[in-house]
């Protein structure tokens, strides 16, 4: 029996899983973040050293069984910093285990490819479009933070929430329930109160990212506003999928998935129609994929690829 470790590592928190080849989870266990561009050398080797004492600890004698780590990971983009994540994982874990860190677009691919060729669109606080193709060639579309706009991402539905709500209230833009519902999700009375909500946050990004709900309550509603911008996100989303193909995928014979993870497509269903009729209308052969593994499970095909190990079509995690 073969034994892997996935690790998921992003901006808010670190899940790592010991599983058996066939799936079956033998220990988890969550940390604080570890994207090297927001946490300090000394606070990623305090996280990993609480991710393994943890999983050590769960798992007993099967943590010395383990054959491959794999862990996907936001902000290892240049590799010299995989290199740097790879030593300290390797540091932490005190032993010699094979490891690989890589961009975690890869595993949130894998947790709906179960290793295959594809594209993830991935729309959570921010968005980006990530593809690999049968050459083995990566690429992206998107991704470039929220200060440059970030469509197709919570972020950008919040923040066109809040500037239509404001346009509205200073009676330049239409009515919108998008005004009323943002004050119920901040517990206030007038809208003006709202700045400081935000500017006093200690993270901004993911209080007007949170606000992305209330787009999609409003748009259930009826509300016009708030559908033109889901169908503006999901218009641009389909862009930036249709310039990866365009791209990478050109010659390729079969649907191409496309994997769809992320807080935002908790409701893909209020962006598929409009995606779908983009790619009839380019002529584009695709497959929409709501993955049933988290993107830890991912993390854990990558490791078993990693390892040699066939990936049954079937795969998923089991507890």
């Amino acid at each position: 029996m073969m034994y892997v470790l996935g690790i998921d590592g992003g901006g808010t928190k670190t899940k790592g899983v010991l599983v058996k080849s066939t799936g079956e989870i033998i220990a988890e266990a969550t940390v604080g973040a570890t994207n090297p561009n927001s946490v300090g050398k000394d606070d990623l080797v305090t996280e990993f050293t609480r991710l393994f004492s943890q999983l050590r600890l769960k798992s007993g004698s099967y943590f010395t069984k383990v054959k491959q780590i794999y862990a996907g990971m936001s902000g290892v983009d240049h590799p010299e910093v995989r290199g740097e994540m790879e030593r300290l994982i390797s540091e932490s874990v005190h032993s010699p285990i094979p490891i690989t860190v890589n961009n975690d677009a890869i595993t949130a691919l894998y947790s709906g490819t179960l290793g295959k060729p594809g594209i993830v669109q991935i729309g959570g606080t921010g968005s980006i479009t990530f593809g690999l193709n049968q050459q083995g060639e990566l690429d992206r579309v998107g991704g470039w933070g929220y200060l440059l706009g970030e469509k197709g991402s919570g972020y950008a539905l919040g923040s066109q929430a809040l500037e239509s709500a404001f346009r509205a209230y200073d009676g330049i833009g239409e009515k919108t329930t998008l005004h009323d519902l943002i004050l119920r999700h901040f517990e206030l009375e007038h809208l003006p109160d709202v700045i400081q909500k935000i500017y006093q946050a200690k993270n901004s990004k993911e209080v007007i990212a949170s606000l992305s709900r209330e787009v999609v309550m409003a748009s259930e509603q009826g509300d016009v506003i708030a559908q033109q911008i889901i169908d503006e996100n999901a218009t641009y989303i389909a862009e930036a999928i249709t310039c990866l193909i365009h791209k990478r995928f050109q010659g390729y014979n079969e649907k191409i998935p496309i994997v769809f993870t992320g807080g935002l497509f908790t409701r893909l269903d209020m962006f598929q129609d409009k995606m779908e009729d983009y790619f009839n209308n380019a002529g584009l052969n695709v497959s929409f994929i709501k993955p049933e593994m988290e993107p830890v499970g991912g993390a854990v095909v990558a490791a078993l690829l990693q390892a040699g190990v066939q990936i049954s079509k079937g795969f998923s995690l089991k507890r």
